[in-house]
């Protein structure tokens, strides 16, 4: 089920895609198309969160990912469990959750003060010719000790906030090692 992704981060891992499929049913009344789209059990657990406000599948999320991110770290000391920033500023961050509920399942310390994203210009909307989101990341505290983050991500695409997150985090001397972990790959 968990698939493989590669990158600047020392190992990391998609839970499952977003969606089964997705058909193309009409253009409504404005132009915009009419899919129907099936979700994956995760992918659905996660729209339904994002999008309709399902706050509590959060809970749900972790209980699906915890039995294999303790089978996959079970020999990688983690120190933190962190999100990756949003871009769209919410009053209710779903990766926020879902990284605090898995943190809390694997007892584990939990942070989402230590990386800020300051464009608000999601990478899924950049031209693919266009993309450019290093700068994008901050990050707000520096490591006080030697340390491995667990990067906690809700959307895997193309990568590119995952990697800016994780080179962010390898500039500071005392962030050993960075695992990364998205809950769904999309397309």
């Amino acid at each position: 089920m968990a698939i493989k992704v590669s990158g600047p981060w020392n190992e990391g891992y998609v839970m499952d895609m977003y969606v089964e499929k997705s058909i193309y049913i009409q253009d409504d009344a404005f132009g915009n198309p009419i899919f129907n789209t099936t979700y994956t059990e995760i992918g659905k657990l996660l729209h339904s969160m994002k999008y309709n406000g399902h706050y509590d599948n959060s809970r749900a999320i972790a209980d699906i990912c915890t039995p294999f991110l303790e089978k996959w770290l079970a020999d990688k000391e983690i120190d933190i469990i962190i999100p990756a920033p949003p871009t769209v500023r919410r009053d209710n961050q779903p990766v926020y959750m879902i990284a605090e509920a898995i943190a809390n399942s694997m007892n584990s310390p939990y942070s989402d003060c230590i990386l800020e994203k300051t464009g608000q210009i999601q990478s899924k909307s950049m031209p693919k010719d266009k993309k450019e989101i290093s700068g994008t990341i901050i990050q707000l505290k520096p490591a006080k000790r030697k340390c491995n983050i667990l990067l906690i991500d809700d959307f895997y695409s193309t990568g590119e906030t995952a990697a800016e997150c994780v080179n962010v985090l390898k500039k500071d001397i005392l962030i050993d090692k960075v695992f990364y972990f998205s809950i769904a790959k999309t397309k």
